[in-house]
């Protein structure tokens, strides 16, 4: 399967008073044609810094440190804005929170023209009726008349169908969701990942989906990596992750978690707390919450390929004392 976007050994740097800070380190994914790779890990792991490193969004004092970004098969220079120009008319991205990304005066079908537009290089009364068509791809009722509605006269899941437009205007190749259910009710939540199914299937579009929610992820993913204070801690087929989980962090994430058919009066907790970024401990971060450490935890754990087992695709873990022992260096 050939590869959409590649991000080999990334680092970004944030440049702060007292001295830089290393919020992602030493990151490496990929995602294919077609596929959805979700990338999960609480919150202040490097998930959305990764995302805007790769989308070219990094704010003045962020910068990319270390590493290698190719996207379509040619390498990305953060430096150079006819490389950025490339990455967006190929590349779309959905934040956070819409309200806040939306322009407040600007009405959802100029904003939709524009980002077609931008992509596509046609004109401007192409656009306009184009971007009448992705409001309505998108499952916005009436789209040519809210074609004309600005941000606030939505409802937060219209936003968000909205941001999702155009994002895939002029049908690029990659989408980068970071969290586009947040603060959303499990209704619209529903809606919203069946319309990123669907537009994945008619488009064929890569999905770098970003989440904490392992349910969700579970639902939509075909691989996961999951991260932890910067680093790529794990990386899975997704249903080999939710069967095996090789990490004591992972393991820890699904513990933590209710089940239906089960009945417990407590759940499991991951004792502690992510260490800051000035203050990370010397090898593996997790080893401070981690009741398998060792000695050997001093050192950082290189991300490893574990042994290739019938059945098994091929997943890596980076821990040196992982609960399924069989691994290999990558």
């Amino acid at each position: 399967m050939s590869t959409l976007i590649d991000i080999r050994e990334l680092s970004v740097r944030i440049d702060l008073p007292g001295g830089p800070a290393y919020p992602v380190r030493d990151v490496s994914l990929s995602v294919a044609p077609g596929e959805t790779l979700g990338l999960v890990g609480e919150s202040g792991c490097g998930k959305t810094l990764t995302c805007l490193s790769v989308v070219g969004l990094l704010g003045r004092r962020v910068s990319i440190d270390g590493g290698d970004i190719s996207f379509q098969g040619a390498p990305v220079d953060p430096n150079d804005p006819e490389d950025r120009r490339r990455r967006s008319r190929g590349m779309g991205i959905i934040f956070q929170n819409p309200m806040s990304c939306l322009n407040p005066v600007r009405t959802l079908g100029w904003q939709a023209a524009e980002a077609y537009q931008i992509r596509t290089g046609e004109s401007r009364r192409i656009a306009r009726a184009r971007a009448v068509e992705l409001l309505d791809l998108v499952g916005i009722p009436e789209p040519r008349r809210r074609a004309a509605d600005y941000p606030h006269q939505v409802s937060g899941g219209q936003q968000q169908r909205a941001m999702i437009a155009m994002a895939i205007a002029g049908s690029p190749a990659l989408l980068v969701a970071d969290e586009p259910t947040t603060a959303l009710d499990v209704t619209v939540e529903a809606q919203i990942v069946e319309l990123l199914a669907r537009l994945q299937r008619e488009i064929g579009m890569g999905i770098l989906f970003v989440t904490h929610d392992l349910g969700l992820v579970a639902e939509i993913a075909d691989r996961v990596a999951v991260m932890y204070a910067g680093r790529v801690v794990e990386l899975a087929p997704a249903a080999d992750l939710f069967a095996r989980p090789n990490h004591p962090y992972t393991r820890g994430l699904l513990d933590s978690l209710p089940y239906l058919d089960d009945e417990v009066e407590r759940l499991t907790p991951i004792e502690g707390k992510v260490p800051p970024l000035h203050a990370m401990p010397p090898g593996c971060a997790f080893a401070p919450r981690c009741d398998r450490a060792s000695d050997r935890c001093r050192a950082q754990p290189a991300l490893t390929r574990q042994s290739r087992e019938p059945g098994i695709r091929d997943r890596s873990v980076a821990c040196h004392h992982t609960i399924d022992k069989t691994t290999e260096a990558a």
